[in-house]
């Protein structure tokens, strides 16, 4: 990811997961499965208002919430989501196990850096 800030786009991974899974499904489709992903980090970890998740909703797709080093929540997500398209449910299966550890890590260190139950500003972080 080239970002300076460790960042990616979504974009970079959608790219990055079609160089490990070469597959027919569109940009537009692939991004909205990124876009699940986003919404679910603002909500259930962020614990953002509705207003909040709507300006991130506006500025979709662009760079994503999770840096560096937990950033591959999204290329593992993007990879299930195209495996359960495609009917490999042993591979969706697999993928989604690594996606479940990424993301518990991520939610994780997030709650133990940020504790969003306690924080007025919980999406600001």
């Amino acid at each position: 990811m080239a970002d300076a800030n460790r960042f990616p786009t979504a974009q970079e991974v959608v790219d990055q997961a079609d160089l490990l899974s070469p597959n027919q499904y569109s940009q537009e489709q692939k991004l909205q499965w990124l876009g699940e992903l986003e919404g679910r980090i603002y909500l259930d970890v962020k614990l953002a208002s509705e207003q909040e998740l709507e300006q991130v909703w506006q500025s979709w797709p662009g760079t994503l919430t999770v840096g560096w080093p937990h950033s591959d929540v999204y290329l593992h997500w993007l990879l299930a989501k195209l495996h359960q398209a495609n009917g490999e449910l042993e591979l969706y299966q697999n993928r989604m196990e690594s996606f479940n550890t990424s993301y518990q890590n991520y939610v994780n260190w997030y709650i133990r850096t940020y504790d969003p139950a306690h924080t007025s500003d919980a999406a600001g972080a």
